[in-house]
This record gives structure tokens, C-alpha cells and sequence, in this order.
């Protein structure tokens, strides 16, 4: 059994929607999670990063560590969560009241718990 390594493809794909939905530079995105703007430009070349670089990243998506981990490379990589994705871009949204966005997340968790329900 090979053991779980990190999808530093999905970790880039989740940091770039986040960026993206707070219209920030990859540097200033650096800048607010404490990390090297060349770590980032490293793992989009592939590479994997530190594990403090890593855990500062996840800490900014607030996002659990775990949601980046594949098993071996026999496998396809982990399909992110589309909750957790969901989630991220909505916490992105500055212009939104903290009720406004818990009422929008609750209102997509209905929805994809419907979608389960009705398959």
C-alpha cells in the first residue's frame, strides 16, 4: 500500500480560485500567507513545498491539509471537494456580510445534500 503525497496541482488550483476571487497578485497572496513568492512559483513548476510553506498556504485557503493528499501514483489524485471549493470562494467574497455568506453556504449545502438524495 504506497501512502498518501501531496497534489500540489490541486493545491495551485485552490490557491488560484481563491485568487482569483479576491483579485490579489500571486506576490500579494505570498505576502498574506507569510510565504516566499519563488515557494509559490516552485510549486507551480511541480515541486513540492516545505512543510511550513505548505501548511501556511492551507491555513490561508482555511482549508484541512488533507484535502491535498492523493494516495500513490497508481491513482488518480483526489477530485477536490466541491463543498470545500465552494466554500473558499465564498469566504473570498469581502463584500458580503458574515450572515449573507453563512445563509449562501447553507442554502449550497441544501443543495448538494438534494443532489445526493434525488441520485
Amino acid at each position: 500500500m504506497s501512502s498518501p503525497r501531496l497534489d500540489v496541482e490541486s493545491l495551485i488550483a485552490a490557491l488560484n480560485a481563491e485568487r482569483e476571487g479576491r483579485d490579489l497578485s500571486w506576490r500579494k497572496l505570498a505576502q498574506e500567507a507569510g510565504v516566499s513568492p519563488s515557494s509559490l512559483t516552485r510549486m507551480q513548476q511541480g515541486k513540492l513545498p516545505d512543510v511550513n510553506t505548505f501548511t501556511a498556504l492551507t491555513h490561508w485557503l482555511r482549508m484541512p491539509a488533507e484535502q491535498f493528499m492523493a494516495s500513490g501514483s497508481k491513482h488518480k489524485p483526489a477530485e477536490p471537494n466541491p463543498m470545500a471549493v465552494v466554500s473558499t470562494l465564498l469566504r473570498g467574497r469581502r463584500e458580503m456580510t458574515p450572515e449573507a455568506l453563512k445563509a449562501l453556504d447553507e442554502l449550497v449545502q441544501a443543495a448538494f445534500k438534494f443532489s445526493k438524495e434525488v441520485k
